[in-house]
């Protein structure tokens, strides 16, 4: 049986994008523009324009830097783009794992820095979803918490992607991942302490495989146990039993987990998304005012209902509290029917913090994940009971979808209606694009 790595590598270096199922291909390029257009709605907050300035002046490298348009080497644009499309923790999801945030940044820093072809920065994308996902599926509930799910998979993610933009083969590639496996890590404390480190995770994440694929192309050479060898990757990082190699990696061409990723329709984090819908229909479908609730009771999954921060009632200061509070968050899609990354701010919202001190979270053993049922209690005394009982239909959306979420947020991203609509056609563009000129210029088109 060859090594982890190895199955990861041959798969990342082989996979051409006229050999991948239609829908696939298309989940792809949904997972770019969603990713694409919450990064530039991400922009003015922050979080991106920080990472660009902790680079340095300049503007002679090899890749875009969508913040500001300037130009970094490919491994510092990878980081700096990474945080931007985290900027607004709007990203898309996969159990616990952001493979967007990690994959495309790195994708497409090598692709430019390569002067690859649509297809081939394509499928660049695709190896870094499979290859994260194929890692992170069978791990995440025995590493999250205390480890991140984005800084421990990340790494792998982006080394294939970029291994695939750099065209390196198997064996090469196999390194590639073995020293992005290395470079892994970062914990979840600063959720409950409020604070920037996880903004910046992901960027590592994406400059890290970056590096790790560079490295290979070099010569660098990776352990082919690195994932199950003594003291590798599983040893380091996975709590109780962990998975025999043989069961790792297995069905990469025949399952496509790209396919299950799903899409956030709040500014929040991953954990909070269904309270949120929940409250929201509250608001929407049954017209509740803040004034009139009395109590919220919510079930939740008991592990995303401790994860650090989500449990956090205030005093709250800063976005990095208020994304991540759940009951704040419910507070807010139950005042407004929604939540916006605006509406965050409001720190100080006595309705909304009045609303926060009637929300009880109950963290519910055998609950599934990212489910969630709510008991409203009137000031009359009646009561409203609703549920989600599996998120995956209202957040799993189709390229119709996507694309109506995009329009949207499109009043936050800079985009005009037709510089929206020419960055999906840049997209749909991409299978038989002889460049990456059409989606640089569209992405950069708000600048």
């Amino acid at each position: 049986m060859t090594g982890v790595v190895e199955r990861l590598g041959d798969f990342a270096a082989g996979i051409e994008l006229d050999q991948v199922p239609a829908a696939v291909v298309a989940r792809a390029q949904d997972c770019l523009v969603h990713a694409l257009v919450v990064g530039a709605a991400g922009a003015g907050v922050g979080f991106g324009e920080t990472a660009e300035a902790a680079l340095g002046d300049g503007d002679s490298g090899e890749a875009h830097l969508l913040a500001s348009g300037r130009t970094a080497a490919a491994p510092l644009a990878a980081f700096a783009n990474s945080a931007l499309l985290h900027a607004r923790a709007q990203e898309d999801t996969h159990g616990t794992f952001h493979p967007g945030v990690a994959t495309i940044p790195a994708a497409l820093a090598a692709a430019e820095a390569e002067r690859v072809d649509g297809p081939t920065f394509l499928a660049a994308v695709l190896a870094g979803y499979e290859v994260g996902t194929a890692i992170s599926d069978p791990l995440t509930e025995q590493t999250t918490p205390p480890f991140r799910a984005t800084g421990l998979f990340g790494p792998l993610a982006a080394a294939a992607a970029a291994g695939r933009a750099l065209g390196l083969g198997a064996s090469p590639l196999a390194s590639a991942l073995s020293l992005a496996s290395a470079f892994a890590g970062g914990g979840s404390e600063p959720f409950a302490a409020g604070t920037d480190e996880w903004h910046y995770q992901t960027g590592v994440a994406a400059m890290n495989g970056l590096l790790a694929a560079r490295l290979a192309k070099a010569g660098a050479r990776g352990s082919t146990s690195a994932i199950e060898g003594q003291a590798g990757f599983l040893d380091c990082f996975v709590r109780g039993r962990a998975p025999q190699p043989d069961e790792l990696a297995t069905e990469l061409g025949r399952r496509w987990r790209i396919l299950d990723v799903t899409f956030k329709p709040y500014p929040v984090c991953a954990f909070n998304q269904t309270p949120a819908l929940v409250a929201a229909r509250l608001a929407t479908t049954h017209g509740v005012k803040p004034a009139e609730v009395a109590s919220l009771v919510v079930r939740m999954n008991e592990r995303e209902a401790v994860y650090p921060g989500v449990g956090t009632g205030g005093p709250f200061q800063e976005v990095a509290q208020t994304l991540m509070s759940v009951r704040f968050g419910i507070a807010v899609a139950l005042a407004e029917g929604h939540i916006t990354y605006a509406a965050l701010t409001r720190f100080d919202d006595p309705t909304l913090l009045d609303l926060v001190e009637r929300i009880v979270i109950v963290p519910e053993p055998g609950r599934p994940p990212k489910t969630a049922a709510a008991t409203l209690t009137l000031v009359d005394g009646r009561q409203i009971r609703t549920a989600i009982e599996d998120s995956s239909e209202e957040l799993s959306w189709d390229s119709a979808e996507v694309r109506d979420n995009a329009r949207r947020l499109r009043p936050e991203t800079g985009f005009t209606e037709e510089g929206l609509e020419a960055l999906f056609a840049a997209v749909a563009a991409l299978p038989e694009a002889n460049s990456l000129d059409g989606l640089l210029g569209a992405v950069l088109s708000r600048h």
